[in-house]
C-alpha cells in the first residue's frame, strides 16, 4: 500500500509540472523589409530613413542611417496601412509611399495567454522617387517568419 502512495503522490507531481504557462513575451509581431538594386542585391540606405504611419502621428523608424532592412509593426484592425518613407540627404529629401493591403486575423495559444494579431499581407504598392518597386515575397506576418517585402531603389549607374 505505501509503495501505491509514493508512485501516486510522484505521479501527481511529474504531472503537474507539466501544467506551466508558456506564453511568448513577445505581444507583436513586424512586418519585415530589405531594400535591393535592380540587380536583387542587398542595399545599405547610407542617407537618414524616417518611417511614419500615415493618418497618425507615429513615428516607426526614426532617423535610421546605414539601414539595409527594417521590421515594422502593422495596424491591428485597418484593411491597409500606408507608409511614408523618407529619405534626407546632405541636400535633398525625398518620399515615398508604400500601401500594404492586408487581411488581420486573430492568433489564440492557450486560455493563458493573450490573443495575437497576425496579417496576411495581400498586395503592396509604392510610389516612385526612390523606390523603383515592391514585391511580396512571404505574405504571412507571423513571429520569425522572415522576410515579408522586398523593396528596389534606385540607385545611382
Amino acid at each position: 500500500m505505501r509503495r501505491k502512495t509514493v508512485f501516486l503522490g510522484a505521479l501527481t507531481l511529474v504531472l503537474g509540472a507539466c501544467d506551466s504557462i508558456d506564453c511568448s513575451l513577445d505581444n507583436q509581431v513586424l512586418c519585415q523589409m530589405a531594400f535591393y538594386d535592380a540587380q536583387g542585391r542587398s542595399v545599405m540606405l547610407a542617407d537618414t530613413l524616417t518611417i511614419t504611419a500615415q493618418g497618425t502621428d507615429s513615428i516607426l523608424w526614426n532617423r535610421g542611417t546605414e539601414t539595409s532592412q527594417v521590421g515594422l509593426p502593422l495596424s491591428y484592425y485597418q484593411a491597409a496601412d500606408t507608409l511614408l518613407l523618407t529619405v534626407t540627404g546632405e541636400d535633398y529629401e525625398m518620399s515615398d509611399q508604400i500601401i500594404i493591403e492586408k487581411e488581420n486575423y486573430e492568433h489564440f495559444e492557450s486560455l493563458d495567454c493573450p490573443v495575437k494579431m497576425m496579417h496576411r499581407i495581400q498586395r503592396a504598392t509604392a510610389t516612385n522617387y526612390f523606390i523603383d518597386s515592391v514585391v511580396v515575397v512571404n505574405p504571412e506576418v507571423v513571429y520569425s517568419n522572415g522576410e515579408n517585402i522586398k523593396i528596389y531603389v534606385h540607385t545611382d549607374p
